[in-house]
């Protein structure tokens, strides 16, 4: 260009290369205009990709976490899918408290993964301490009982208490080792169920509910021992049911009423009874002492919640079969009533027993067979009455006595006991009568554990049915699981 330009000439040559320059600056410009509008539309679209990339990879970035919250809650799903199928296949174990399982008694539920087939493991234990006058005082490890319970199916129970007494047989003279209870039960309905087994004989209310951890004091009932041989149990089958009267009467006044029965045919009683009571006339459960069934049984009318009277009745013969007792003449009727009552914290409880024997009625205290029967004692009858106060101090609530314990308890109890059954014809002379004043306090940390102290005023007449004329004080501990 530049060579272009020298070879013009003159003034000519001037304007000619102005303009050449001219066109060609004007040519540069355009170019760089140009080029700087396409570099803005390259950065706009640039920065458009960049967005649109930018908005992609968070959608990605979301469904990527959306995927594994999915994945974590399916997996958690599954987990506890699997987890609830091993529990169900599995056997689990619950501590449910010592009345609160399907059987009354067995604080320990062993679950069965079908409903059924549950059992249950629990029992009760006690050791006294005695102190009489003209005795040696004495500790004694007085029961231990295991009970162990069945429910194989929602209408079938079974049920069962061993007992190990002072020891066991090995430990002491009159320790003993049996089986208590073995029943198993038929349910219908609430009306009308089965039972078979060795029984709890329903001879009043005690002997139903003997247990240690439920008694307020050490001593079982004078009535209870000598007329109704607590705890007795014997073979036999029967029937047991509840219903509720209020519902049926629709009357206000009874609207929580309602009536329990039980009843069975069992073995009968051998001839060992004398004027100091029936307590060694169990019969036997694996044999029936004389071919001739015994009927008892037990009527419960509660009129409500807080009170209930009972009705207890026994006939049958007593005495084995070949025995002189077996005259004709051996035909046992007993008759009982008892009381349980509640209004807020006070409680009164009592039995009344009273055995009827024919006239010219035998017995004979060793069984023996040989000729030195004895005639029975007309009648045997007796009672108690227990009245009992339960209360807790309040300011004891953060000593060693409250602390930590949901509901703990004291109660004020007594007893009067009353024992009178005629002379059986031996060397002694006329009825035989002992009466006892009990009176005691206890402490119970919850309800199944109770710590016992009591004091006993005793008086007889003629032979002595248990302590005689002796006064003195026991204190017990008894435990239920």
């Amino acid at each position: 260009m530049w060579e272009f330009c020298r070879n013009l000439y003159g003034e000519e040559r001037d304007k000619m290369c102005k303009r050449v320059m001219v066109a060609f600056l004007l040519y540069l410009g355009g170019v760089n205009l140009a080029c700087a509008d396409e570099m803005g539309d390259l950065k706009q679209q640039v920065k458009e990709l960049r967005q649109d990339y930018e908005t992609q990879i968070q959608g990605l970035q979301q469904k990527i976490e959306e995927l594994s919250q999915k994945q974590e809650t399916a997996q958690g799903e599954l987990e506890e899918k699997l987890q609830k199928k091993i529990e169900e296949k599995s056997i689990s174990l619950d501590y449910v408290g010592r009345y609160e399982g399907p059987f009354g008694k067995g604080g320990l539920l062993i679950k069965n993964p079908s409903g059924f087939g549950n059992v249950s493991v629990g029992g009760y234990a006690d050791i006294e301490f005695e102190n009489f006058e003209n005795s040696n005082s004495t500790f004694d490890q007085t029961r231990f009982i295991l009970n162990i319970g069945a429910q194989p199916h929602e209408r079938l129970l079974f049920y069962s208490e061993y007992e190990i007494e002072h020891g066991g047989p090995n430990a002491s003279d009159v320790g003993e080792a049996k089986v208590e209870q073995a029943w198993a039960s038929y349910l219908i309905n609430d009306w009308i169920n089965a039972r078979g087994g060795i029984v709890l004989v329903p001879f009043g209310r005690f002997n139903l509910l003997h247990d240690s951890d439920i008694q307020d004091l050490t001593e079982r009932p004078l009535v209870s021992r000598r007329l109704g041989a607590a705890t007795w149990m014997e073979a036999g089958f029967g029937l047991f049911g509840e219903t509720q009267l209020g519902e049926a009467l629709k009357w206000g006044p009874l609207e929580d009423s309602y009536l329990n029965y039980e009843g069975y045919i069992i073995n009968g009683l051998d001839e060992d009874i004398s004027d100091t009571g029936l307590r060694n006339a169990k019969g036997a459960i694996e044999a029936d002492e004389n071919n001739n069934k015994a009927f008892v049984g037990r009527l419960g009318l509660g009129l409500n919640q807080n009170l209930e009277l009972g009705l207890s009745g026994y006939t049958g013969r007593y005495g084995r079969s070949g025995s002189a007792s077996r005259n004709g003449d051996d035909h046992l009727l007993g008759f009982a009533s008892d009381i349980s009552f509640k209004r807020g914290p006070f409680e009164l409880v009592g039995d009344y027993a009273y055995w009827y024997f024919e006239n010219g009625a035998l017995i004979d205290h060793d069984n023996d067979n040989a000729a030195d029967e004895l005639s029975a004692p007309k009648y045997m009858r007796g009672f108690y009455l227990e009245p009992r106060y339960h209360f807790w101090p309040k300011f004891l609530n953060n000593t060693f006595l409250g602390r930590g314990f949901k509901d703990p308890k004291f109660t004020l109890v007594g007893r009067y006991d009353w024992v009178d059954i005629a002379d059986d014809g031996d060397a002694g002379i006329g009825s035989n009568k002992e009466k006892r004043y009990t009176l005691g306090i206890n402490y119970r940390p919850i309800e199944s554990w109770v710590f016992k102290l009591e004091y006993q005023r005793n008086s007889s007449s003629n032979e002595v049915l248990e302590r005689g004329d002796k006064d003195g004080a026991m204190a017990s501990m008894a435990i239920g699981f």
